[in-house]
């Protein structure tokens, strides 16, 4: 019997999997639109993208409390996802207010969304942790991960026609756009009520939670060191990436269908290759994989800055997608190995409040860097992109030095890896 709603929970979680990649493909890659519709400026812009993420991670610390208090991971993914449902719905409503008042209230339920949304990684996370055993984890969520990807993709696209048809900045189509991705994650809700949660407990977090700041020893393991690379990492990222989605609108003067070309061919491409990188991550461990994205991401920006056409830069997008793929399945693969079940929950919403603090500062100092840098090769944005490049190069020393392998896994350089990430079965030493 036990099995049998296993069994169901993982159909449920692939399920829950598409009506969520509906939700985002609908909101996330329209967010900027929107406030520019409403009226944003860029340091606005940055305001939108690094208010949610400071919230998010000083709310972090309450998951596993919330966890404790409903005494179940399910119950506490249901309350979030509601929340986060009617966070978009009252995002939509933004059309109706005053204009003055619209877009302070468009960032406000977009703090809403995005606290909700986070919290209900880690008691999700928990969960799946109980339904797939650890040798085919990576398989599963890379396989999970490619159908998500291609309806985040699909989405996207239906979300672009619905603006397109009203035009450009046109307020209605995003309160079509975001009263949608509502629905879809009310249909994401439903879904949930369908999984199992074991009675046991033993996957709950235990009282007192996770002791971080006794964990913040590096001479006593590899969490703290890899966390320090996370927050360098993404603060980097952070610095430029909420200001794609304008130097894509106005400096480059792109359509609906081409803006959301760029915004998602990436995360496209992360997806469709999770599930490699899952098998690569089982067989040649976690790290490996963390170390070759933390190599290849700081050669992203760079790329971003040689040339302006749409052509070229959908292919630095396929890239930068199939190399931020390794980054999340390394970080999701090596939270399973390192971390017990008790104190995942816990773990995972540090890691959560590791990207928030990071999308805070990064998404801030950006937007105030766009405004004041000199123009290179006519736009700031390709200055800010340099800085970025270097940053997240300085990203990968604590990873190389001080994080190594939980487990056993078999050995493989540069060559073995890319090999095997083309299909072939590489000689491996």
């Amino acid at each position: 019997m036990q099995k049998q709603r296993v069994r169901a929970s993982v159909k449920a979680s692939i399920q829950d999997g598409v009506a969520w990649a509906l939700m985002c493909g609908f909101a996330e890659p329209y967010s900027v639109p929107f406030a520019m519709a409403l009226g944003a400026s860029t340091m606005s812009i940055g305001v939108l993208r690094s208010a949610p993420a400071l919230a998010s991670s000083f709310f972090q610390f309450f998951t596993e409390k919330l966890v404790r208090a409903l005494g179940s991971c399910k119950k506490a993914l249901l309350l979030t996802v509601f929340i986060q449902a009617v966070s978009l719905f009252a995002a939509a409503g933004s059309v109706f207010l005053p204009l003055r008042l619209a877009l302070p209230f468009f960032i406000a339920m977009t703090v809403l969304y995005t606290v909700a949304g986070n919290m209900t990684a880690p008691p999700w996370l928990t969960l799946m942790g109980e339904y797939i055993p650890a040798s085919k984890r990576g398989n599963f969520f890379g396989f999970r991960y490619q159908v998500v990807g291609l309806v985040f993709f699909a989405a996207s696209f239906l979300a672009s026609r619905i603006l397109g048809s009203w035009g450009e900045g046109a307020l209605w189509g995003f309160f079509m756009v975001f009263a949608s991705a509502g629905v879809f994650r009310l249909v994401s809700f439903y879904i949930i009520t369908r999984m199992y949660e074991p009675r046991t407990g033993f996957h709950l977090p235990r009282e007192g939670g996770v002791n971080f700041l006794s964990s913040l020893d590096f001479r006593r393991g590899r969490v703290p060191a890899l966390f320090f690379s996370v927050l360098l990492l993404l603060f980097s990222a952070y610095l430029a990436a909420p200001f794609f989605s304008v130097y894509t609108l106005k400096e480059l003067k792109c359509d609906y269908f081409h803006y959301m070309v760029l915004m998602t061919i990436g995360p496209l491409m992360t997806y469709l290759f999770m599930r490699r990188w899952g098998q690569a991550a089982d067989s040649f461990g976690s790290i490996k994989i963390l170390k070759a994205a933390f190599l290849l991401i700081p050669t992203v920006p760079l790329l971003w800055t040689f040339s302006r056409n749409f052509y070229y830069l959908s292919l630095v997008e396929v890239y930068s997608g199939i190399i931020w793929g390794a980054y999340l399945i390394g970080m999701n693969n090596f939270i399973y190995e390192t971390i017990p079940p008790h104190a995942r929950a816990g773990y995972n919403a540090f890691f959560s409040f590791t990207n928030g603090i990071a999308q805070f500062g990064g998404a801030l100092a950006g937007g105030w860097l766009y405004e004041r840098l000199p123009a290179l090769w006519g736009s700031s944005f390709i200055f800010l992109l340099l800085i970025s490049a270097l940053l997240r190069g300085l990203a990968v020393i604590p990873l190389f030095l001080l994080v190594r392998e939980t487990r056993s896994v078999t050995a493989a350089g540069p060559v073995e890896l890319l090999l095997f990430l083309s299909g072939f079965k590489p000689q491996v030493r």
